[in-house]
């Protein structure tokens, strides 16, 4: 919409192709296209005539895709570009929310790309407050507050496509707030997303509850202030969600609530406390590049289906990755052999080829070949007549039946159908027994950085109680001050429990876990906060190098909810270098380790938190 009209005035064109719109595809030449690495994918696929007139690429939001598996797709997509167009593309990349810009040059372009770096500070003040919201009535209250007589407009993030549900359910109990509230998340089908956009947009006064699908600029007109409910789960999503607020003036308004369910209220407002710090002083978390390996076997199969599923040279499928250093032959050999294995390729008789499998053909058919998004993304619809009204995920059959009540898209159904592919909905006005949606998918826990930066905060860094409503201020002071008097900043606090120790950390899951394997802890439970454990641990034992913890690799690892199914099909071996990059390339991790190594263990009578 921002630039359409700028481009028009110049007779330039604009179009748009993702997969719910297709401009190209009107015949009339393009000098403007808008799209994503998936439908980039596809358009390199079938080999898109418009593309060999491209000649700049401007990737916005690159937080999003540094370190990711979207990120190294669009890499190699960049490349596979630059060699249809057989031009020397120009390329920029733009975020608000990245640590150390050079690394984003060497993850997309590789370190020997040329480039210039522009970085300028945006000074916003950030006017905040933290409180606990103690029951849904409570919730309801504050919105009803903040809402107050005039027109305002509020935005709130949630979690989960759950929490969005529920909230909106509790709004809805009043009935002046029923009509303008509103939800908005990723399983919501197109048409639904664009209504629920343009009704906020239009609305005098309105709150729209969203998951990440509102941190990006989507135009939704001015917010008057952006609710956070319940920690979100990095600095970055923090930035983004902060920043929708108030754009048009250099103030911005944020009430961070700790929800009714959180398990410890003061754990939830000293991060709070920790994100606003780290936002206020513009730091952010320090990741080099990551060693990613799941989007080269989407690419080379993207490839080789493009092809028709003819055998292709190695040689040639290693071109794709050159600008990469760590995915030499050897690494791409690797991977083209696991998929051998697994019937998606398979080899030449005596040339080094490989061609299109059996497997591969079937995710053409179903058009699983052209991104890199969660396993656990396999979804369904939910229709109303022949409205389409979004996406859950197939596991929630094993829940439902017809006649359940349901709550979707801010409002209660109930389940008329049940078909393989989609569930037949009709309103409905139960308030009863609900089934809320189950949407599975997490990562590990919050990195090290913010629980570092907590640890800081409690120790020596200088803190105001003005951020906090009255109550919760007193509890945080109270803390704080009992927590200086008891623990110093070389310290680790813990207590005696009946099964052993726990121990206040304050540094991430992924160290916890790691300093339980290479103590030798039989039977332990690590947190972002905590590790728990039987015996005591010998502190002074634990390596401050995270290469240092080689021996504990193959224990450290898990297969998450968030791996693509190209993560899946990789060797073990490559899944497992993967997954280490979170614990050796995070610059957080070796501090928080040196302030372990060198402190000492002392008990609390009682828990602070």
């Amino acid at each position: 919409k921002r630039l359409y009209n700028p481009l028009a005035q110049l007779r330039m064109r604009l179009g748009i192709r993702h997969g719910d719109r297709d401009d190209l595809s009107s015949g009339r030449k393009l000098h403007f296209l808008i799209t994503t690495p998936e439908s980039l994918d596809v358009m390199l696929f079938r080999k898109e005539p418009a593309l060999r007139s491209v000649h700049a690429v401007i990737i916005d939001e690159v937080h999003l895709l540094y370190n990711t598996q979207r990120g190294l797709q669009l890499s190699v997509l960049l490349r596979r570009l630059k060699e249809f167009a057989q031009c020397n593309l120009q390329w920029a990349a733009l975020s608000a929310t990245i640590g150390r810009i050079e690394d984003v040059r060497d993850f997309l372009f590789g370190p020997d790309e040329a480039a210039s770096f522009i970085t300028e500070a945006a000074e916003r003040e950030i006017d905040a407050q933290i409180r606990h919201v103690v029951s849904e009535d409570d919730f309801l209250h504050t919105i009803q507050k903040l809402m107050g007589d005039a027109p305002t407009k509020l935005l709130v993030f949630a979690n989960s496509r759950r929490e969005c549900e529920r909230l909106a359910g509790i709004l809805q109990r009043d009935i002046n707030l029923r009509g303008r509230t509103l939800a908005h998340y990723s399983s919501l089908s197109t048409e639904v997303r664009i209504e629920t956009e343009q009704k906020f947009s239009a609305l005098d006064g309105a709150i729209c509850i969203a998951t990440s699908t509102l941190e990006l600029g989507i135009d939704i007109g001015d917010i008057d202030a952006v609710l956070l409910w319940g920690v979100p789960a990095s600095v970055e999503s923090f930035l983004q969600r902060i920043g929708r607020g108030n754009r048009r003036q250099n103030k911005t308004n944020i009430v961070c609530l700790i929800p009714d369910t959180s398990t410890s209220s003061v754990a939830d407002a000293l991060e709070f406390m920790a994100l606003l710090d780290a936002a206020r002083k513009r730091e952010l978390p320090i990741q080099a590049p990551f060693e990613l390996f799941g989007a080269v076997g989407q690419q080379v199969l993207s490839v080789i289906a493009s092809h028709n599923g003819r055998f292709t040279r190695i040689a040639e499928l290693c071109k794709l990755f050159e600008h990469c250093a760590y995915l030499d032959r050897t690494v791409v050999e690797q991977v083209l052999a696991e998929l051998a294995d697994k019937d998606y390729l398979q080899r030449h008789g005596f040339k080094n080829q490989y061609g299109a499998g059996e497997n591969l053909h079937t995710l053409v058919d179903y058009r699983m070949i052209y991104g890199n998004f969660g396993f656990g993304s396999q979804t369904m619809q939910i229709r109303h007549g022949s409205k389409v009204l979004g996406d859950i995920p197939t596991i929630n059959l094993l829940q439902i039946q017809v006649g359940s009540s349901i709550r979707f898209a801010g409002r209660y159904w109930q389940v008329r159908k049940i078909a393989n592919d989609h569930i037949l909905a009709e309103p409905s006005t139960q308030h009863g027994k609900v089934v809320d949606f189950i949407y599975p998918g997490t990562g590990l826990g919050f990195d090290a950085f913010v629980m570092n930066r907590v640890w800081k905060i409690l120790n020596e860094g200088e803190f105001g109680l003005s951020d906090f409503t009255r109550s919760l201020g007193a509890k945080i002071d109270q803390v704080i001050e009992s927590f200086r008097r008891t623990c110093g900043s070389e310290q680790i606090p813990f207590l005696r429990t009946a099964d052993g120790y726990c121990y206040f950390t304050f540094g991430g899951y992924l160290t916890n876990k790691a300093i339980a394997l290479i103590t030798k802890q039989v039977e332990f439970r690590a947190t972002d906060l905590t590790l728990d454990t039987i015996v005591p641990v010998d502190w002074k034992s634990i390596p401050t190098d995270p290469k240092d913890f080689e021996a504990v690799f193959e224990q450290l690892f898990e297969i998450t909810g968030v791996q693509s199914i190209y993560q899946t099909l990789l060797p073990l071996e490559l899944q497992k270098r993967e997954f280490l990059q979170e614990w050796l390339r995070d610059d957080c991790i070796p501090k928080v380790l040196v302030r372990l190594q060198s402190a000492k263990p002392v008990r609390l009578l009682q828990s602070f938190l």
